[in-house]
Parts: structure tokens; C-alpha cells; sequence
């Protein structure tokens, strides 16, 4: 069972999932690897699969609701809604901090993907949001001077689909910078599987910045391409699309400068799917190389998001890991998941330490939220398949949490309860008095056909001590 189980990802065990799962992950890992329903590669039965996990599965994974302290925090938060205004709405995606020179005069700008209807806003408070165009269903928002006139532009990564499929729908596009606050949108790559990340990073050298792409598409139809900046001063811009890699289920990109291996530069991407890994990718000898530095113990460990930062402060990149993907299956508490940092420690070798457990773990960022000169960690949770009545409210469920760093330990505060709808959030003085605010999403249900109405973002306000 271990070898059949073993073929294309880490083996299983038995515990991971409640004995009544088993019949339906088996069927489901079965058919859309062998697509027939007679047996697998190694010999081995579905029938004989099944009956081996079921025999061995507990009957309820082990649930615990209340993760976070429940006496107050150290920190106070007030909660903020922020509605961006027509055509958007309560479906988005992820909210990112971008280039301060995207809109003139701004401090710090912040943008907005709506998973539903495919607009992109930039928020820069207190001025009202501005909508600049959209996609068919983004997923994420980068900015940089992709045409070298000095003005940093949008870079937008388009799922095309937000339900899983294997049809080519998806899409880089850029939204080029007029310099007047006006935008015009163009696409740079397409029909690939869907596009999940796609940052601006200089690859070669050469000062202008080329484009990694993370392409999830489903089980099959996915990977990395980089896209070659060869854009001509005052010209239109032109990509060469090279395809790196062919493995589907990338969910997050990471440029890193001054690598251990190749030539210095390249990028890290978190895999999801059955992988649930993350990869270095870097040129050497005129091609690329993949470096695995990081394995998920087992193919349900929910890779979701990937973020960069020096949480040590040894001047090297370390990275910050959230997973708690819980539509694979769709089971919502799931005891593993939660936040892992992963230590560099040096010639592409890292270390995993375990931050905290966060169902729904869906995005995770470092910052000193209490100002006492150490990095702490913000992490928001999506648990859309939850029903938040009033009987599952006294479930006291984790939806915001920041693990306070203490004298080696992580102490988890919650800073919001029983609204696990974040599927991205970041950090920023929102409102300028010297302390780190948080920006979450509020991604209710990219499913619909109607416009949903209400805040696009929820924002937490940092009073300080308590």
C-alpha cells in the first residue's frame, strides 16, 4: 500500500482524514491520475485502497475550536469595513501592497482583486478607491516599471476560472501606467492553465524586469514560465514566454536576490495539489534549474500561500509559509494546518519551524505588531464551507491571529473570530499614526451569478496596548 500509495506524492497515512473521507479522496486521487477505475499502476485494487484506509482512519479527527488565548490580547484592534464602490463587492481575492509610485503623491497604495466580476481597485486612503479595469476572475495584483518609462505598472495575475478546470484560461495581463492615475490594460501571456502569481523580477541582469509566472491550472495544465522582457525604449512591450516547468498546482511566486546557487538571482514558488513543496528556480549554464528546499510531510498539508522576509535578521532570505487549503476535499478542521518559517540556512538549505496551528491558514505575514523590535506573524484563515450560525459562532473560530514572539515562544492572539473569509490580507499604517494596521479580504463566494454587496475589506486598526 505504501509503494502504491508512494508512485507520484508522499504517502499518506491514515490519519489525516476521518475514516468516511477515505472512499472519496481514493476515487478522486485515482481517477484523476489513471482516469480508468479498475486498479493502480502498482497492482493494487481501489476496492483494496479503500478498504485499507478505512480500516486504519479514525473516525473524527481530533478538533480543537478555541487555538488562539482566550484572555485579551496585549494589543487592541477595531474592525472597519471598506467598500470600494461600484462593482465590487464582498469577493475578493487577495489585497496587496504595491509601488507608491502607481498613483502620483502617494505614500503607499494598496489594490484589490474581485474574484466575481474581475475588477481591480487601488485604494489609497483616505481618498476614495479607484476602479482600473478588469480581468475574468484575478487573483492577484503585483506592480513594477515593466516599460522602463519610470512609471511602475500592474501586473495581474487571471485565474480565468475560479472553479477547477483544465481548460487554458489563463492570463497575465498589465495594466501600463499613463502617469495621470488612468490605465490601459493589455495582455501578455494566455491560454496557459490558470494563473494563480506572476511577479515582476529581473532575472538576467540586464535592469529590466521580467515577469515569473505561476500557472496552477488543475491536476494537469499547469507550471512556471518566465516571461523575457525584450521591450524596446518607447516601444510596445514584447515577452518571450519560456515554459520551465510542467508541474501543475503553483499557488504562490517569491523573487529572491543573492542566492546560494547559479547566478544569484531567481525565485521561489509553493506548489500545492498533491506536491505541497517549494521550489527554488534559478539560471545556471544557460538554463533553469529547480531546487526543492521545503516537502509537506504529506499530500494533504494544504499549501496556500508563500511570502519572503528576514525573520532571523542574518541579511538572508527566509521564507513564511501558510497552509490550510481545505478545497481539496472540502473537510474544513484539519489539526496540521497552520504556519511554518522556513529558516535559510545558507547554500539553498532551509529549516522548518512551526509558527502555529490556523485552520484555514490561507495567507501569513511577519511584522512587528507590538513594537518591541522582533518580528511577529499576522495570519488570516478561509474556511468558506463553514456555516457561521449563531451554533457555529460558539465555536469561538480563529478567522485573524497574530503570534505574538516571545522569548522563544508564539503565543497566538486572536484578533478577529468566526469570519474565516480571508483568502489574502497584508500589512500597512492604514491610517498613519506609526503602527502596523491589517488589510484583509473578504472573499464571501466567487460562485455566484449576482454581484454580492457590502465592504470589499475589513480593516483592523492597531490602538496600541492594551
Amino acid at each position: 500500500m505504501r509503494a502504491t500509495c508512494s508512485a507520484c506524492h508522499l504517502f499518506p497515512p491514515p490519519e489525516i482524514l476521518p475514516r468516511s473521507w477515505w472512499r472519496i479522496v481514493v476515487n478522486d486521487m485515482h481517477l484523476g491520475k489513471y482516469l480508468q477505475p479498475q486498479a493502480f499502476s502498482m497492482g493494487a485494487s481501489v476496492g483494496e485502497v479503500i478498504d485499507w484506509y478505512e480500516s486504519r482512519a479514525p473516525e473524527n479527527l481530533p478538533i480543537a475550536y478555541t487555538l488562539s488565548r482566550r484572555l485579551p490580547g496585549p494589543l487592541r484592534f477595531s474592525k472597519h469595513g471598506v467598500d470600494l464602490g461600484p462593482q465590487s463587492g464582498p469577493t475578493v481575492a487577495t489585497v496587496q501592497r504595491l509601488d507608491p509610485g502607481i498613483v502620483p503623491d502617494a505614500q503607499w497604495v494598496l489594490a484589490a482583486s474581485n474574484m466575481l466580476n474581475g475588477s481591480i481597485h487601488l485604494l489609497v486612503p483616505p481618498q476614495s478607491a479607484q476602479r482600473i479595469g478588469a480581468g475574468e476572475h484575478p487573483a492577484r495584483v503585483t506592480s513594477g516599471d515593466l516599460d522602463g518609462d519610470g512609471l511602475a505598472d500592474l501586473v495581474i495575475s487571471d485565474l480565468g476560472n475560479p472553479m477547477p478546470t483544465e481548460d487554458l484560461v489563463g492570463r497575465v495581463l498589465v495594466a501600463l501606467n499613463a502617469g495621470d492615475g488612468s490605465f490601459a490594460l493589455e495582455t501578455v501571456l494566455d491560454r496557459v492553465g490558470r494563473v494563480t502569481d506572476a511577479r515582476p523580477v529581473d532575472l538576467d541582469g540586464d535592469g529590466d524586469l521580467d515577469i515569473a509566472v505561476a500557472a496552477f491550472g488543475n491536476l494537469r495544465n499547469g507550471g512556471i514560465y518566465i516571461l523575457h522582457n525584450q521591450t524596446r525604449a518607447s516601444g510596445p512591450l514584447d515577452f518571450r514566454v519560456e515554459k520551465i516547468s510542467h508541474r501543475p498546482g503553483a499557488v504562490s511566486v517569491v523573487p529572491v536576490e543573492a542566492l546560494d546557487v547559479g547566478s544569484g538571482r531567481g525565485f521561489a514558488v509553493a506548489f500545492a495539489q498533491q506536491y505541497e513543496l517549494v521550489s527554488l528556480f534559478y539560471e545556471t549554464g544557460g538554463r533553469y534549474e529547480e531546487h526543492v528546499v521545503y516537502r509537506g510531510p504529506h499530500p494533504n498539508w494544504g499549501v496556500s500561500n508563500l511570502t519572503a522576509t528576514d525573520f532571523d535578521g542574518d541579511a538572508d532570505v527566509d521564507f513564511l509559509l501558510a497552509h490550510g487549503d481545505t478545497l481539496d476535499v472540502g473537510l474544513p478542521f484539519k489539526f496540521y494546518h497552520g504556519v511554518e518559517w522556513l529558516e535559510n540556512r545558507g547554500n539553498a538549505q532551509f529549516s522548518a519551524h512551526r509558527i502555529g496551528t490556523l485552520y484555514g491558514a490561507h495567507s501569513a505575514e511577519a511584522v512587528d505588531l507590538d513594537g518591541d523590535g522582533d518580528l511577529d506573524i499576522v495570519a488570516s484563515s478561509f474556511l468558506p464551507q463553514v456555516n457561521l450560525s449563531e451554533s457555529a459562532k460558539q465555536m469561538r473560530l480563529d478567522s485573524l491571529v497574530w503570534f505574538e514572539r516571545t522569548d522563544g515562544e508564539w503565543i497566538p492572539w486572536s484578533i478577529e473570530l468566526n469570519h474565516p473569509l480571508h483568502t489574502g490580507m497584508t500589512v500597512v499604517d492604514f491610517n498613519r499614526d506609526g503602527r502596523p494596521d491589517i488589510v484583509a479580504a473578504i472573499n464571501r463566494d466567487w460562485k455566484l451569478e449576482e454581484p454580492l454587496s457590502g465592504a470589499s475589506l475589513e480593516v483592523f486598526i492597531n490602538e496600541g496596548p492594551r
